[in-house]
């Protein structure tokens, strides 16, 4: 009975760390909003997958990752705000399997400032 108790054990040890290790090699994407107001919608596009934001408030930011698997391209972003001003345009560039990619998008009034980092 131990040993099947230990067994089970170390099994949900071994998924938890895989599914927490899955984090740190997948590439992220992070919005942060220092707008003055609220996103109501924030989309990323990339080669082989779109993200969306979904609504953040002003001051918050929301961190999504994509799958290693995409095309050469670029990020694609479009953000429609509380008062209805829309910022769309691209920036950065991806690769395929680009291990623990991280790239942050900051968008304050009328601008848009990413920051890659591999």
């Amino acid at each position: 009975m131990k040993a099947v108790l230990l067994s089970a054990v170390m099994l949900l040890a071994i998924l938890i760390g895989v599914y927490y290790g899955s984090f740190y090699i997948m590439p992220s994407i992070t919005i942060i909003n220092n707008s003055g107001v609220t996103i109501e919608t924030g989309k990323v596009r990339l080669p082989r997958s779109n993200l969306d934001f979904g609504s953040i408030e002003n001051g918050q930011k929301n961190t999504l990752h994509y799958s290693l698997t995409q095309a050469d391209g670029e990020y694609e972003y479009k953000f429609i705000f509380s008062d209805d001003v829309s910022i769309s345009g691209s920036c950065g560039y991806l690769t395929q399997n680009e291990i623990n990619k991280r790239v942050s998008i900051t968008v304050t009034t009328n601008k848009v400032v990413c920051d890659l980092r591999i």
